[in-house]
This record gives structure tokens, C-alpha cells and sequence, in this order.
């Protein structure tokens, strides 16, 4: 006969089996949806999850022979399930089903940690996913509020651009680490069991090693979480178990040293051993970031935060939960629970704040907004949950009913939905290098039948490569990941000597910026190919003989005010063309106002006509240096504005500008063969 402690271990796994029942199942039918057809978007991030995973499953290395921007998280999440069998629809369903997954799982930790409560845990881990995706949510709340949540939510659930969920899944990993080692030593969440362990070695340890080895987790949330583990130490130390300075840098040291270490274990395992190599990147990646992925608008980071509203609504709850955290820490009297909750927030927090300093702003909302979010509906469960405490049995039951009735009704739909994938209507064209259907016929079939077998240099490798089984000779398979002077100068200096017979492109309607940010690279581009070909995503460029054109003409600079500069070119006759143009500048901060206001950046923008048929493209430029512009000449004349950003506080210099060569000019929608602007 059972124990009543024995029957409430064996109920206790039936709620977590049919949690996760349902959960898996949620998972497999997003993931089947999105394989019914393997279109993508060259510019849409599911290639830059798949080159990853096809170069490392070809022997490859990760930061010696390629690019990886975002960090190990994808490829250690995705890469055991993609190697069953390694083709561009198993990737596209194995991102889905991994970050439909790990959105469940925090959803979990976030409504336990909250809400207080293990069965209503699990019932919005398996209800969640299937109340944003069925568009419930949004019919719910309303076209307003709910659209902007189902999206909002919808950048978490799925892999989106790259894989945000499986980067920043790295805190509630960790999270979930202390909670199991708490339920293991048999301490509750509302003690203190996790704290006082610090005062012992071995955990300093640990703690340190579990800092470091998150680091090359990913470039955001793994030096995030290492900073945040970093000031939690410190603060458990000095604020509650404080014994004298010996200890403290005894403790301290332990600490380093295991972070030290796990940092370096990290690095190495990361790159095949060559740590430096990933130095070198990540360092590349920060160096260029702000510049590059100008996400604050120019603005001066210190102004773009006071000015951006959206961001102080979300920062400021959770930095007011700090404040909280940091008291009830002074008065010895934080729990576990609220410990793991804050070092949540913090880590999210922390990570924001790193995408606003390094210019890519915009990016917060994925974290920030949906975890604020979601902890305000926690809360919400944990009001019901208080308000039925007396009739806790009763509301339990009912809540354990309802998960595992829901997990059953998801698992059955699953099923179906799996027993009918293959005979489910299809768009497009079986693709057996892509193991799955596509409408991109012009793309992979037409194109590979125009190239024959000579190679091809893809500014975006994607499906062309897969299908062809080849790999983007740099290592950068998006050219907005080729960072860093040294990284970039190795890109374009394989491009030049390569003499690639034909050259790949995104179609520029999608990309249009990239003719300006990286003319470093289409300068050559123009000068030695002709556009023979367009596809549903990507132009096609077949390499001939010198195109620049017997044209001469000049640039003359006309500094506005200290911080903008108009530049004119000009030539005779009514020639339009490109002007290829080279100039060097440089700038300075008017005071030391201006430079604590803009922490010590320096950005450069400019605007400038490309295409005939669309009015300017807009591009950013490092502080001070070298730089080649596109300038569509109309008639005889053309002009390029540069302003420095903020130029209220930083002087802009131009030193030289000149002509280097005229090129043929460019339409933006013309397709090929339908005039002479190619």
C-alpha cells in the first residue's frame, strides 16, 4: 500500500508529465506549421540559424572558420536535434519547436517565482504558447492592445531574426539551476538556504564557474548574466553575510577565480580552443556594433534615453523591484525566491541597457516589454490565488484539471496535425537539398541552371549555397556580421582577389541601406559585375570587364555648421552616373557636456541619393577615418549630406573629398533587362 507522501510524489510527476505532454505538443504543431512551406526571406534571420549549424555539422569552427554573431545558444540548443538530419526545413522546424519550448519554460518560472503557485505554473506553461499563437490573446483584448501583445509575444515564442529566446533563456537556465539545487537540499524558496551557502567555498565556486561558462552563451545575455552574478555576489556578501574583510576577499577571490576559469573554459569551447579567436570577435562585434545597427537614431545615448518614454515604462518597474530587493537584502531579510526574481529582472535589465549603450535600442522590447508583461499577468494569477486561498484544495484541483484536461485536448490536435503533415497541401516546389517545399523557383532552380558550377560570393548566403553545397568563402554569411576593420578587410580582400565569376546580392527593395552602409563593398560590386539576373529575394550579378566610366568630376565641401557638411559633385554636360566617393574627416566633442551626454560616442550619419527611383538611403560612419559614398549624379550634379550625431555637441570635419571613379548609375525597381541603369 502507498504512502500518502508516496501518492503525492507519483501525483506530483503526473502534473509535470502531462505539463510537459502538453507543452511538446504545443511545440511540434508551431514547428509543423511553419515547415508546410520553407520559404524565407534572404534578409529574415532563418539562414542565419541554418549556416550555422550546416558549417558546424561540415567540421567548421565556430569563430576560426566563420561568423557566429549571436552567440553558442542556438547552436547548443538546436544543433543535437538539426544533425538527425541536417537540411534547411529539419532547422526551420527545430528553431520553432526549441523556441516555442523555451518560451514555456520560462513562462513556467516566471508564474512560479510570481504567482506562488506550482498548478497554476504549470497550466500557463501549457496554455500560454496556444492562448498567443491561436490568436485568442488578441480577439480577448482587442485589436489594439491584443495585436500589440500577440507580436509582441510572437518575437519570444518563435525564432524571429535570431533566435532572441534561445539568447536570452540563459538567466531563467540559470534560475532554474537554483531551484532544483534548493528542491534537491530540500529547502524551501521562502528561506535563505541559497544565500548562506555563499559563506561556504565550494559555492563561491560555483558560482563563479556558472558566471563564467555562461559567457559566449550568447553577446548579450552571457556577459549580462556574468555581470549580474558578479554584483549579486558582492552584495549577498557585504549586505548579508559579512564577516570581516579577510573572509570577504577570501570569498571574493574563490569567486574570481571560478569565473576566471569557467570564462576561459567558455571561450575555448566555443571556438574549437582558440579562445583568442573569439576574443577577437566579440570584440570586432562591440567595437563596430554602435555605429553600424544605429538603433538610437543618432540621438546622444544619455538624451535618447531621457527621451524615449517607451523604454522608461517597462525599465523603471523593474528597477524600482531592485530598489525592493536591495532593502529587504540590507535588512536581512530577502528570500531565495526573491533573490532568483531579482537576478531576473536584473539580467534583463542589464542586457537592455546593452543593447541602448551599443545603439541597437530598438531591441529591448523582446525582453524588457514581454517578461514585464508576463509578470504583470503572474501577479494577476497571484491576486486569484490569494483571493481563493480559502477554498485552496478546491481551486488547486481545479487548476490541475484544467492543465492536464488542456495538456490531453494539445496532445490529441498534435497528433493530428503530425499524422496529416504529408498529405497536407504544399506550396511550391519540392527542393531535395532543402529537404522541403519552396515557391522559390527562380532562386534555386533557375539560378544554380545560369551559374552552372562556377562559384558564386553571396553578400547573404542562403538557399543558393545550400542547394549548390557550398559555403560563403569569408566565413560571413550575412555581410552585416563582417565586423571589425580586420574582419571586413579579410571580407573584401577575398572578394577582390577571389575574381568570383558571379556575385549574389538581397534584392536592394529589402535592403536598400546596404548600398550605403557597406559601399566598401559594393563599390567594387559596380565597378566589375553586371546584374543578369533577380530572383524572389536576391539580384544576381555576373562578373565583366571594367564598367567605370570616362567621366571626370569634382567634389566640393561646404561645411554648414560644426556639425553638418554638405559635399556637391559635380561634372560637365548632363551625365548621370555614381559618383564613387572617397573623403576623410573626422570629429570632436565641443565640451565635456557633449561628451558625457553622448558616453564618449562619436557617430557620423549621412544621406545620400543611390537610386533614381527612390529619393535617399541613409548610412552611419565610425568617428573619424576613411570613407568611400555613393552619390547619384543627375544631370550634371549630385550632393551628399553628413551630420555629426548629436551635432549639438560634436564638431564634423571633412578633410579631403574626391572623385575616385564614375559607375554606372542604378534603378532601385527596374528588374533585369528592362533598361540601362544596371
Amino acid at each position: 500500500m502507498l504512502t500518502k507522501e508516496k501518492q503525492k510524489l507519483r501525483l506530483q510527476a503526473l502534473e509535470w508529465a502531462l505539463c510537459a505532454l502538453g507543452v511538446l505538443a504545443v511545440s511540434l504543431s508551431l514547428a509543423l506549421a511553419r515547415v508546410e512551406t520553407c520559404d524565407y526571406v534572404s534578409v529574415n534571420g532563418d539562414f542565419q540559424s541554418y549556416n550555422v549549424f550546416r558549417r558546424t555539422l561540415a567540421g567548421q569552427t565556430p569563430y576560426v572558420d566563420f561568423a557566429n554573431y549571436v552567440g553558442m545558444a542556438p547552436v547548443v540548443l538546436n544543433l543535437p536535434l538539426v544533425a538527425l538530419n541536417n537540411s534547411f526545413a529539419n532547422s526551420l522546424f527545430v528553431t520553432n519547436f526549441t523556441a516555442a519550448l523555451l518560451f514555456s519554460v520560462t513562462v513556467l518560472l516566471v508564474f512560479w517565482l510570481v504567482a506562488r503557485s506550482r498548478p497554476a505554473a504549470l497550466l500557463a506553461a501549457v496554455f500560454f504558447v496556444k492562448f498567443c499563437s491561436s490568436g485568442l490573446l488578441g480577439t480577448l483584448l482587442g485589436a489594439r492592445l491584443g495585436g500589440y501583445l500577440t507580436g509582441l509575444f510572437e518575437s519570444l515564442y518563435t525564432p524571429s531574426n535570431s533566435m532572441r529566446i534561445a539568447r536570452l533563456f540563459l538567466p531563467f537556465l540559470m534560475a532554474g539551476a537554483a531551484l532544483m539545487w534548493l528542491k534537491a537540499r530540500r529547502c524551501g524558496l521562502e528561506g535563505d538556504a541559497l544565500q548562506q551557502a555563499l559563506a561556504r567555498r565550494a559555492p563561491c565556486l560555483v558560482w563563479g564557474l556558472a558566471a563564467g561558462l555562461g559567457v559566449s552563451w550568447s553577446n548579450d545575455f552571457g556577459l549580462a548574466c556574468l555581470f549580474c552574478l558578479t554584483v549579486l555576489f558582492v552584495l549577498v556578501q557585504a549586505l548579508r553575510l559579512w564577516a570581516g574583510w579577510r573572509a570577504f576577499a577570501a570569498r571574493l577571490g574563490i569567486y574570481l577565480a571560478g569565473a576566471l576559469g569557467g570564462a576561459a573554459v567558455s571561450a575555448c569551447l566555443a571556438s574549437g580552443g582558440h579562445p583568442l579567436a573569439y576574443l577577437r570577435f566579440t570584440r570586432d562585434v562591440g567595437g563596430w556594433q554602435y555605429f553600424y545597427f544605429n538603433g538610437t537614431g543618432g540621438r546622444a545615448m544619455l538624451l535618447y534615453l531621457l527621451e524615449t518614454p517607451r523604454l522608461w515604462a517597462f525599465a523603471l518597474p523593474a528597477a524600482a523591484f531592485l530598489a525592493w530587493c536591495l532593502t529587504r537584502l540590507w535588512q536581512k531579510r530577502l528570500t531565495d525566491r526573491q533573490l532568483v526574481l531579482g537576478f531576473l529582472a536584473f539580467a534583463i535589465l542589464a542586457a537592455t541597457g546593452a543593447y541602448t549603450v551599443s545603439g541597437s535600442g530598438y531591441n529591448f522590447k523582446e525582453a524588457l516589454e514581454g517578461y514585464t508583461w508576463l509578470a504583470l499577468f503572474a501577479l494577476a494569477a497571484r491576486g486569484l490565488v490569494r483571493l481563493t486561498r480559502r477554498a485552496a484544495r478546491l481551486r488547486d484541483g481545479a487548476l490541475r484539471l484544467a492543465a492536464a484536461g488542456l495538456a490531453l485536448v494539445l496532445a490529441v490536435l498534435a497528433v493530428r496535425d503530425a499524422a496529416g503533415w504529408k498529405n497536407a497541401e504544399h506550396k511550391g516546389e519540392y527542393i531535395p537539398a532543402l529537404g522541403g517545399w519552396c515557391e522559390y523557383t527562380r532562386a534555386l532552380v533557375d539560378a544554380p541552371a545560369l551559374t552552372g558550377a562556377a562559384p558564386v560570393f553571396s553578400a547573404y548566403a542562403t538557399g543558393l549555397e545550400t542547394v549548390e553545397g557550398t559555403f560563403q568563402p569569408t566565413g560571413c554569411d550575412y555581410i552585416i556580421h563582417a565586423l571589425g576593420e580586420e574582419r571586413r578587410a579579410a571580407y573584401l580582400a577575398e572578394f577582390e582577389r577571389g575574381a568570383y565569376p558571379y556575385a549574389q546580392t538581397p534584392c536592394l527593395e529589402l535592403e536598400n541601406w546596404l548600398t550605403a552602409q557597406n559601399w566598401d563593398f559594393y563599390r567594387e560590386l559596380w565597378a566589375g559585375y553586371e546584374r543578369v539576373s533577380d530572383t524572389e529575394y536576391s539580384w544576381l550579378w555576373r562578373r565583366c570587364g571594367d564598367r567605370a566610366l570616362p567621366i571626370r568630376a569634382q567634389a566640393a565641401v561646404e561645411q554648414l555648421d560644426e556639425g553638418t557638411v554638405q559635399i556637391t559633385v559635380s561634372a560637365p554636360g548632363s551625365e548621370t552616373f555614381t559618383a564613387d566617393l572617397e573623403i576623410v574627416y573626422d570629429t570632436a566633442f565641443t565640451g565635456g557636456w557633449g561628451a558625457f551626454v553622448s558616453l564618449g560616442r562619436r557617430l557620423v550619419s549621412f544621406g545620400t541619393p543611390v537610386f533614381g527611383d527612390m529619393p535617399g538611403v541613409g548610412a552611419n560612419l565610425p568617428a573619424a577615418g576613411r570613407a568611400y559614398l555613393p552619390v547619384r549624379v543627375e544631370n550634371g550634379s549630385g550632393t551628399v549630406t553628413l551630420w555629426a550625431q548629436d551635432n549639438a555637441y560634436v564638431r564634423l570635419t571633412v578633410q579631403s573629398a574626391q572623385v575616385v571613379r564614375a559607375l554606372p548609375a542604378m534603378n532601385l525597381y527596374e528588374r533585369s533587362g528592362e533598361g540601362k541603369g544596371l
